[in-house]
């Protein structure tokens, strides 16, 4: 059950990064201005970082066995 939790969350993270490349591919190509093109992308590329480095922080603080034996009853025949 910890793996299957932990492969999606990879994905999530993998997707979130793809994400972050697409915007700032799309930051740097599509500009008017490019000084404020280079001001946008660095804001950008911080405030990402600090989302992704405080979700990995929270993800990897929840205690993940007793959060998957809370989501799952022990026993299948109570339904």
């Amino acid at each position: 059950m910890i793996a299957i939790i932990f492969v999606l969350y990879a994905v999530f993270i993998l997707s979130y990064i793809l994400v972050s490349f697409f915007v700032a591919y799309h930051l740097i190509k599509y500009t008017i201005n490019p000084k404020f093109s280079r001001t946008m992308l660095l804001v950008f590329l911080i405030v990402s970082t600090f989302l992704l480095i405080s979700n990995l922080v929270l993800f990897f603080s929840v205690d993940w066995n007793i959060m998957a034996v809370d989501l799952l009853p022990n026993n299948f025949n109570s339904f």
